[in-house]
């Protein structure tokens, strides 16, 4: 597994990057999320859960507030003194992640959103206070990851992430630095 430095010089956000794929998990979000065809698509795909959940009906609608959200999600996450603050932008996945503290899975969405609850998540893995590892993030426009199947890869990939830091004796920052500099 690789992981890469979200911001120069700042230890405090990574993300995962496989092998196979040119950029790491938070950019393919990002860039998923501000096209207009993958939205699209998305959306014709999940057009029921869009209707039940949402109550939106028209696809453009869709693909506009999803625009908005992930340029918001995107400054709350990556321009300071956001950055600093990840604890107030990452909430426990569950409550089992509610008590545990090392290796606790998180998401982070844009918690103020006016019009209609965010759909968007980014998933991460958090070391220490403030310090997080992204594994990968989703549209969820259901009320569990269980329901859908990109969703349910999500949930997999921050559990096979957990595991291998579990694997590695990676519990904190100072730890996780050791495997990066191994790697």
């Amino acid at each position: 597994m690789e992981f890469v430095q979200i911001i120069e010089g700042y230890e405090h956000l990574w993300a995962v990057k496989h092998p196979d794929k040119e950029y790491d998990e938070l950019t393919l979000l990002f860039q998923q999320w501000n096209d207009s065809n993958f939205l699209l698509d998305f959306f014709m795909e999940n057009l029921n859960d869009l209707n039940r959940y949402f109550h939106i009906e028209r696809i453009s609608t869709a693909i506009e507030d999803t625009f908005e959200d992930a340029r918001t999600l995107e400054e709350l996450i990556l321009e300071f003194p956001y950055t600093e603050n990840l604890d107030q932008l990452f909430k426990p996945l569950s409550q089992f992640d509610t008590k545990i503290q090392e290796l606790s899975r998180g998401k982070a969405r844009n918690w103020d959103r006016l019009q209609h609850p965010s759909w968007l998540r980014i998933y991460a893995i958090r070391l220490e206070p403030n310090v997080y590892v992204v594994t990968g993030g989703a549209i969820k426009l259901t009320a569990t990851m269980q329901e859908r199947e990109h969703t349910t890869i999500e949930l997999k990939k921050l559990n096979q992430c957990r595991n291998y830091f579990l694997t590695n004796d990676v519990f904190d920052k100072d730890s996780f630095m050791d495997l990066y500099k191994e790697d």
